[in-house]
């Protein structure tokens, strides 16, 4: 009889240690899941940023010609272009300026301003 008990509780105990390392292992898989989403998501938005980066430069380096000819972008009107994840907003003041607001989903993650000079309608 005390073998039956013995052996029981043996199993019981076998059985709540198995299921506390399933959930543990959810637990786990879950949050490895959501680190390589995350991962993506900064890659993604890293890569971008140097994107905007090079752009400013060019931009810089050519300020007579339209963004449209320079890059793989769509002009919206006279001072907006929209590219992959996007934004490119270009004033013409006294000095020509402008910004790039990188977009995920509808949601602003970033903005660069920049400054490319003075007018340059020479």
């Amino acid at each position: 009889m005390k073998s039956k008990e013995h052996s029981f509780s043996y199993l019981m105990e076998l059985i709540i240690v198995i299921f506390f390392f399933a959930i543990s292992t959810t637990f786990c898989v879950t949050f490895i899941v959501q680190a390589k989403q995350r991962q993506a998501q900064a890659t993604s938005l890293s890569q971008t940023l140097l994107k905007a980066e090079s752009m400013i430069a060019t931009m810089q380096a050519h300020p007579k010609i339209a963004p449209d000819q320079l890059f793989d972008v769509q002009k919206i009107d006279d001072s907006t272009y929209q590219g992959d994840h996007f934004s490119l907003i270009i004033y013409q003041d006294e000095v020509k300026h402008g910004v790039i607001k990188i977009y995920e989903d509808d949601k602003c993650l970033n903005e660069l301003p920049f400054v490319i000079g003075g007018n340059h309608d020479e």
